[in-house]
């Protein structure tokens, strides 16, 4: 797998590369690019099959250098410090993400994920809502990218109906019985779709109050426009009836 690292820090790109050598060694570093205009020069003439790409450089940053090329036929893990709208970003479109300072461990599980993937084909529709994010940043996104098992989906978030937790991974149910298995943790997906009025049931279930067609309250029951059935806790119960007004 090889692989080039954009990001205007040297120490930064010295350590992602030692960390790369020790604990990924199929990946191979081509090389190392100190910004934007850099970085885009490399991947024109490396061709790689993977960019570790910074967001906050000087005069372009990690968005403009995407939004400048063309075809992106590279995978992107973005690594950066934390910030709370970037983050939510990445989770909108599925982009793997490395928050700094790197840690070992979540390289490798990030490093594991990638090799999974079975397409590449459907980067250019997650760069396309990321970007799109990025430039429109008081506008929330109405789409949302699965990470599934099986490949990349791209989804209407009305479309929705609920989400279970199963483990590490989401299993994400929809309009005309579609189901679909997230490579995901529910949590992932709690972060981004609360404010699309989703609500944590309990710990196994998140639900798009759009979609909850009857509240039994004597059992703490709901009924979704699936005909599918989901308990609500009893420490939840309140939060949600409150929320259930608000719609």
């Amino acid at each position: 797998m090889k692989a080039i690292i954009i990001d205007d820090e040297q120490k930064s790109r010295n350590l992602l590369k030692e960390l790369l050598h020790r604990y990924c060694p199929e990946v191979q570093v081509l090389d190392l690019a100190a910004n934007a205009q850099q970085g885009i020069e490399m991947i024109q003439k490396n061709t790689p099959d993977v960019v570790f790409l910074d967001i906050q450089m000087p005069d372009l940053n990690g968005f403009q250098l995407l939004d400048s090329i063309n075809e992106i036929n590279f995978d992107i893990i973005f690594v950066t410090a934390y910030n709370e709208f970037a983050v939510k970003a990445y989770k909108y479109t599925a982009f793997d993400y490395l928050l700094k300072p790197v840690i070992p461990e979540d390289l490798q599980k990030t490093i594991g994920r990638l090799k999974l993937k079975h397409e590449k084909s459907k980067i250019n529709d997650q760069l396309s809502l990321l970007l799109k994010i990025w430039k429109t940043p008081k506008e929330l996104p109405n789409k949302l990218i699965i990470n599934a098992l099986e490949g990349i989906t791209l989804l209407n978030i009305s479309e929705i109906i609920c989400l279970e937790a199963d483990g590490p991974y989401t299993t994400i149910y929809t309009v005309n019985d579609g189901r679909i298995v997230s490579s995901k943790n529910l949590r992932e997906y709690e972060d981004v779709l609360t404010e699309h009025h989703f609500f944590r049931t309990h710990h196994s279930f998140m639900v798009n109050l759009n979609h909850v067609k009857k509240f039994i309250k004597s059992d703490n029951l709901l009924v979704l426009t699936n005909g599918q059935t989901v308990d609500v806790s009893k420490r939840k119960k309140e939060e949600f009836l409150e929320m259930l007004k608000n719609i």
